[in-house]
C-alpha cells in the first residue's frame, strides 16, 4: 500500500516547487540610473525583496565583500566572478519588488562595472559584461531557492510547535476534566449515601411525630 502524504504537506511542497518553477532566467533590460537608463541584466524572482537582498548580501559576504549603498543601488566592489577570472568588477545591484500588488515578486538588476567606474556616465547602449551579469544572476537561483525553503521550514516548524502546544493544552485539559468528573462522581456517591440516610431519618422523625399525635386525648 502506498503511503499518502498529509494534505498540508502536499500543499507546502507544491508551494516550494511552484516558487522554484516561477524563477525566470536573466535577460537584458534597462534600469534607471543617474543620467538616464542603463543597460543591465535583469531577473524576476518569486521571492520577497528582503529575502533576495539578504541572499545577495550573504553570498558576497561569504567571499569577504561588503556592500555600500549609492543612488538606489547596492554596490559590491572588487569582485571576481570566479576563481579563474583575472578581472576585478564592481557589481551594482538594484533590488526592488515588481509592484505594490506583487510584493512577493522581486526584480533584480545588475550592472557590472570596472573598479571605481562612474556608471552614470555610461551610454544606454553600453552592454559591458552583460552576459557575465546574466550568468551571475542565474547562478543565484539555487541559493535563493534553498534560502526560501529554509525560511518556509522555519515557519512550518513554528506552526508545528504551535499545534503541538495546543494539543498538549487539550491533553492537560482532558486530564483536568477527568479529575473533575471523578470528584463529581465521588460527590454524587456521597450525596446518594446521605440521601438514603436522610430518608431513614425522615421516616424516623415522621414515626415519632405520628406516635406523639396518637397520644392526644379527645377534646370534650
Amino acid at each position: 500500500m502506498k503511503k499518502r502524504l498529509p494534505v498540508m504537506g502536499l500543499i507546502a511542497a507544491s508551494l516550494v516547487i511552484s516558487a522554484a518553477a516561477n524563477a525566470q532566467s536573466a535577460s537584458e533590460g534597462k534600469v534607471e540610473h543617474s543620467n538616464g537608463k542603463k543597460a543591465a541584466a535583469v531577473i524576476e524572482l518569486p521571492y520577497p525583496e528582503d529575502e533576495v537582498s539578504d541572499v545577495v548580501a550573504d553570498a558576497l559576504a561569504s567571499r569577504g565583500v561588503k556592500g555600500e549603498k549609492s543612488k538606489g543601488f547596492q554596490i559590491y566592489r572588487n569582485v571576481k566572478f570566479n576563481d579563474r577570472d583575472a578581472d576585478l568588477n564592481d557589481l551594482h545591484f538594484k533590488i526592488e519588488r515588481k509592484s505594490r500588488k506583487e510584493k512577493d515578486i522581486t526584480l533584480v538588476y545588475l550592472l557590472v562595472a570596472k573598479p571605481n567606474e562612474n556608471v552614470g556616465a555610461r551610454s544606454e547602449s553600453d552592454y559591458h559584461k552583460i552576459e557575465e551579469a546574466k550568468s551571475y544572476l542565474n547562478s543565484m537561483i539555487p541559493r535563493l531557492e534553498a534560502h526560501h525553503l529554509e525560511l518556509q521550514i522555519k515557519d512550518q516548524e513554528g506552526s508545528v510547535q504551535k499545534a503541538e502546544k495546543r494539543f498538549q493544552s487539550l491533553v492537560e485539559d482532558s486530564v483536568s476534566y477527568v479529575d473533575k468528573i471523578r470528584a463529581l462522581e465521588q460527590k454524587m456517591q456521597t450525596n446518594r449515601t446521605d440521601r438514603a440516610a436522610q430518608t431513614e431519618e425522615v421516616k424516623k422523625q415522621r414515626a415519632t411525630l405520628e406516635a406523639m399525635r396518637s397520644r392526644r386525648k379527645p377534646s370534650h
